[in-house]
């Protein structure tokens, strides 16, 4: 695996981690709508934290255990800022490792 690969798996797992830390991560799905939605995001279903665990994480997962194509550009993190982002919940404290994958994901071949 080249090394940006690598460094994608790991931030993807600090991610990961760093979201059941701080209680954004569930142990339920959510609504099946969301996997349906046309909306960025899911952003008319899902919250971002959502999207984040049910989609992202694992579509990225398998592009990187396929050794398939990343996509040409990542940004996520300007999300966090939004309005409505999070219903209830402060996701500032992910916009680092989100800029981080932006940007490796983004500058990867």
């Amino acid at each position: 695996m080249a090394t940006e690969r690598i460094k994608i798996a790991e931030l993807l797992l600090d991610l990961e981690c760093l979201m059941r830390q701080r209680g954004f991560w569930s142990h339920s799905p959510p609504p099946s709508s969301g996997y349906l939605s046309q909306v960025p995001f899911a952003a008319d279903c899902w919250s971002l934290e959502q999207w984040l665990q049910f989609t992202f994480i694992p579509k990225i997962r398998a592009i990187l255990e396929g050794n398939e194509a990343l996509p040409e550009r990542c940004s996520i993190a300007p999300m966090v800022m939004s309005q409505g982002c999070g219903v209830g919940m402060d996701l500032t404290c992910l916009e680092p490792l989100l800029k981080a994958l932006d940007e490796v994901i983004s500058q990867a071949p």
